[in-house]
C-alpha cells in the first residue's frame, strides 16, 4: 500500500497547511460568530488530518483485526473517560437548560448545535469506555463507533 501511504501523507499535509493559513486570516476577524464557525472549520481540517495519520500508522490497510490497549493506559484512558462522560451529562442538562429559557430562535440554534454535538460525544464516549473496558476487540467495533458517531450524513 506504499502509494496509498503517500496520498494519505499529502492529503494530511493539504489539510493542515490549509488550517494553518485559515487560522492565520482568523486572526484579523473580530466577528465572534464567524470566527467560531471557522474555528469549527479548522478542526474539521485537523480531525481529517489526524484520520489520515492514523490510517498511515496501521500502514493504510494493513490493519489488526483486533485493537487491543495496553492494560495501563488503558486503565488511566478508561478513567478519563468515564470523568468526561459524567461532565458531558452535566453539560447536556446544562445546556437544555439555556435552550428551555431562551427566546431567541437564533440564539437556540446555536444552544441546540452544541447540545446536539454534547449527545453524540456523550454516546460515542460512552460506547468507547465500553470497548476499552473488554479485554479484546475488534477493529470493526472501533470503525462502528466511527461511523455512527464522526460520519455525517449527507443531507
Amino acid at each position: 500500500m506504499p502509494e496509498l501511504v503517500e496520498l494519505l501523507r499529502k492529503q494530511k499535509m493539504i489539510e493542515l497547511s490549509h488550517a494553518d493559513r485559515l487560522a492565520e486570516s482568523m486572526k484579523q476577524l473580530e466577528h465572534p460568530l464567524i470566527k467560531a464557525l471557522l474555528e469549527a472549520i479548522l478542526h474539521d481540517s485537523r480531525k481529517h488530518a489526524a484520520v489520515c495519520q492514523a490510517l498511515i500508522d496501521v500502514d493504510a490497510g494493513s490493519v489488526p483485526l483486533r485493537l487491543d490497549v495496553d492494560m495501563g493506559p488503558a486503565v488511566s484512558l478508561h478513567q478519563d473517560i468515564k470523568q468526561h462522560v459524567a461532565v458531558e451529562a452535566e453539560m447536556i442538562k446544562r445546556l437544555e437548560e439555556m435552550v428551555g429559557q431562551t427566546r431567541d430562535d437564533r440564539v437556540n440554534a446555536f444552544l441546540g448545535y452544541l447540545l446536539d454535538e454534547e449527545r453524540r460525544h456523550h454516546s460515542m464516549l460512552s460506547g468507547m469506555s465500553n470497548l476499552i473496558d473488554r479485554d479484546s476487540v475488534a477493529i470493526d467495533e472501533y470503525l462502528g463507533l466511527f461511523e455512527k458517531y464522526m460520519v455525517v450524513p449527507p443531507e
